[in-house]
């Protein structure tokens, strides 16, 4: 429900846009199913029939393949809706009013208004440039795009909605979803043609004989290449987190930690990485303003992850070998008569120690169940902004258990491995 009270965050916006991505990456898997599925349905039907020796389904068989007469042209028409999706997105003219705050984004023309809260919002990025802009990543898919006056309001949006470079990550998708879907669609029709002929031979040799069989290679030799290729247009993603910077490319992932990243540097519309143990910088070609601001993000998250010095007595955290139930009893009895100080520690060294990036990932997960043990009243919401700012999935899953007092074995072996 949205607050009635001021939001820290007031200000106009000239123009907003809704990119619905999520509608796009819908109607893609729908075109797909529709181009394929009464093929494959058919093959399956068709490979039945000849186990159980049953000739009754090969026409029933048949019938399904028939279906691709229809099916075909409806998947053409979801494959133009979804690229029609992509490219034009929903506009919202202003002057908006715009107002935000930890409980969400609240938007604003006339006597009408629209409510986000902040569960709905996943992330956001300030982008600079002669018109710079918000965007924000929503939980159903969608970007939302806010035009702001400067890109200090830009980030002081952000950090009204706690989604600054402390407190959470940001994935974005360097790329348009409707090349992938274009890619699919272009190459299936040639794909199923190449096979054709590549099966003529047999084809011709063996009749209708084995009419599953060579109907089942026929569907191996479209679909396989076919998915390769879509998956080579897939849009290159960019994760940045408190503690470093991951490359999800088609088909390889490059993780670069803050300790080993050596420089950022932006030329044009492009985004130079460079990392200690790479041979050679990672480069990602980002349009729109996009590297400029994610240079910056970059940034500011390693300036941060960089800052302060290590706590004192902090080492007493770390697992050591340790299986669980050790450690929560050595982490219990860390804490002496009730507090930190019988290992010279403080509240403020844990939770220093459960936010910094630097630290060996068990000596993190130590110092949230060390808060967790002690009972500190904010020790949940803590942990789950350091879980949300991480770009580590098995951290992550580990802090977001133990945030729960959860954390067992086999969540250690996958945030440690």
């Amino acid at each position: 429900m949205p607050p009635s009270s001021r939001l820290p965050f007031e200000g106009t916006s000239h123009h907003a846009a809704r990119h619905h991505r999520g509608l796009v990456h819908v109607l893609g898997i729908l075109s797909l199913l529709s181009a394929v599925g009464p093929l494959i349905t058919g093959v399956l039907i068709a490979l039945l029939g000849e186990v159980l020796g049953d000739r009754s389904l090969g026409s029933t068989a048949r019938a399904a393949m028939a279906l691709s007469g229809i099916s075909l042209p409806v998947a053409v028409a979801l494959a133009l809706a979804s690229l029609i999706v992509s490219r034009a997105p929903e506009q919202l003219w202003g002057p908006l009013r715009v107002a935000a705050g930890p409980a969400g984004l609240r938007l604003g023309r006339g006597d009408e208004s629209r409510w986000i809260p902040r569960a709905g919002i996943r992330s956001g990025l300030v982008v600079p440039g002669p018109l710079s802009r918000v965007e924000l990543q929503l939980r159903r898919g969608q970007l939302l795009e806010l035009r702001v006056a400067t890109e200090e309001e830009g980030a002081r949006l952000l950090v009204a909605l706690g989604l600054g470079a402390a407190e959470r990550r940001v994935a974005v998708s360097l790329g348009s979803p409707s090349g992938e879907l274009v890619a699919g669609c272009l190459s299936l029709p040639v794909f199923m043609f190449l096979g054709f002929i590549a099966l003529l031979p047999f084809i011709a040799a063996h009749g209708a004989r084995s009419f599953a069989g060579v109907t089942a290679a026929w569907l191996a030799l479209s679909l396989v290449p076919t998915w390769l290729l879509r998956r080579a247009a897939r849009p290159v993603q960019i994760v940045i987190g408190s503690d470093g910077v991951r490359v999800v490319r088609p088909f390889s992932t490059t993780w670069l930690p803050y300790a080993e990243l050596t420089g950022v540097e932006t030329y044009y519309e492009q985004l130079f990485l460079f990392g200690r143990r790479e041979d050679r910088p990672v480069a990602l070609r980002a349009g729109n303003g996009l590297a400029e601001a994610l240079a910056q993000r970059i940034r500011e998250a390693q300036r941060r992850a960089a800052g302060g010095e290590a706590r004192r007595g902090v080492e007493a955290l770390d697992r050591c070998g340790r299986d669980v139930a050790a450690w929560r009893e050595d982490l219990r009895k860390l804490l002496g008569a009730g507090d930190y100080r019988a290992a010279g520690m403080t509240p403020e060294d844990a939770l220093g120690t459960l936010g910094d990036a630097k630290a060996p990932q068990d000596r993190r997960i130590g110092a949230a169940l060390l808060l967790r043990i002690a009972g500190h009243p904010e020790a949940q919401e803590h942990i789950r902004v350091a879980a949300e700012a991480t770009v580590d999935d098995g951290l992550r899953a580990a802090l977001e258990l133990a945030a729960e007092e959860e954390i067992d074995e086999a969540s250690l072996a996958r945030a440690l491995r």
